[in-house]
């Protein structure tokens, strides 16, 4: 008992999720700054992601570790969110993309919306997705979550896109079904799905490296600029009863908490990239938007520390050819692309060198006969 109080002090710790702010009136988004002044700086999230400004860049693969074991979670009303946490020593960890260190995972928690058209903070092309789920992961470097947090590479937070659909997500069941006893705030419960974390925080292969990343901010008080962020592309589904029920719960005032979402924030001349190691080669927007969803959230079953690097990579350097150095693997698969022109050349590999020696051959013995008569023909005037 006493570790589980412990353990729900350091969740609703201030220095992550401050406690006097809403999301309306004298205490919503825009009056932030005057408590918290940091909500004030240059960097903030979340923002909205324009594809024709991003810029392509090829990560390393994501590494996703510890991630298929069972993890006895816990739900909790903290007023402001749905939070999510696990309490076993061994929890999942994140490397690779765009961070330079292992970061352990700490919380999850949603974002949603009045209605089914708007809930996520981060948009792309202007477009609001239904939910946002962030998983907010700290730098193992600096060893506790509290100590990260003074730090500019101290957090790393993933988010997921869900769009509203009529089917339900199996995998919002258990959320869904414990809602009601987490309706007043400061309420907790266990999940009875040990496998909810799996479910949640890994992605498949090829979506795991479809995303845009950029340096932001807390996206709650006190709105510190110290989170790599890495927003999967690839929205996921929900379904309108599911999200209904995140609507239900209680707010600090004790009104039902409908939304809680920050209206985005100006980008300030950052650059938002786009990894370009992903087998997905369409856009995350067609027109307004594609609302296509992946059918599931299981995370993949290949073993302890699931690695992306399996996705294809000539596929996508056809559509998104990397702004970085070029590998030879890249040169490979630029040859192979450049090969289906109309207007190919035909190339002989350089390793081929029986082929050469025989082309090289048989022009010296093609030209050979008109050079002997030339030559008769020049010395004869000498005999």
């Amino acid at each position: 008992m006493a570790f589980l109080i412990f353990t729900l002090g350091l969740i609703l710790s201030p220095k992550l999720i401050a406690g006097n702010f809403s999301y309306d009136g004298n205490h919503g988004p825009s009056h932030w700054g005057n408590e918290y002044k940091t909500c004030l700086g240059k960097y903030q999230s979340p923002i909205d992601i324009e594809e024709e400004n991003v810029k392509m860049f090829r990560f390393p693969p994501l590494q996703f570790s510890g991630i298929q074991n069972s993890h006895k979670a816990y739900m909790i009303n903290n007023g402001h969110t749905v939070m999510i946490q696990s309490f076993d020593p061994d929890v999942p960890t994140i490397s690779g993309g765009p961070i330079n260190s292992t970061y352990v995972f700490q919380q999850l928690h949603f974002h949603w919306g009045q209605n089914d058209e708007l809930g996520s903070e981060d948009l792309i092309n202007n477009h609001s997705f239904s939910m946002e789920v962030h998983a907010v992961f700290w730098n193992k470097e600096y060893g506790s979550p509290d100590e990260a947090m003074k730090h500019p590479d101290g957090l790393t937070v993933l988010g997921y896109l869900y769009q509203v659909m009529d089917k339900p997500n199996p995998t919002f069941e258990s959320i869904v079904s414990q809602m009601p006893e987490i309706a007043t705030v400061g309420s907790n419960v266990t999940i009875n799905d040990d496998g909810l974390l799996s479910k949640l925080i890994a992605p498949d292969l090829t979506s795991a490296e479809n995303y845009f990343t950029y340096k932001g901010s807390l996206t709650t008080p006190p709105c510190l600029e110290i989170v790599q962020w890495i927003d999967f592309i690839q929205p996921q589904y929900i379904s309108h009863e599911q999200i209904a029920a995140f609507r239900s719960i209680q707010s600090t005032d004790g009104t039902n908490l409908t939304h809680n979402f920050r209206p985005v924030q100006p980008l300030d001349g950052r650059t938002v990239y786009r990894n370009s190691g992903t087998a997905e080669t369409t856009s995350a927007t067609s027109g307004a938007v594609n609302t296509t969803v992946t059918s599931g959230t299981t995370a993949p079953s290949t073993g302890e520390t699931i690695s992306t690097s399996t996705v294809s990579k000539q596929t996508t350097a056809a559509t998104h050819p990397p702004t970085t150095k070029v590998t030879k693997e890249t040169e490979t698969t630029i040859l192979s692309v450049k090969s289906t022109s109309t207007e190919t050349p035909t190339v002989t590999p350089l390793n081929d060198k029986k082929g050469g020696q025989h082309s090289g051959q048989q022009s010296m013995w093609t030209l050979s006969p008109f050079a002997v008569i030339f030559g008769i023909i020049f010395l004869l005037p000498y005999q």
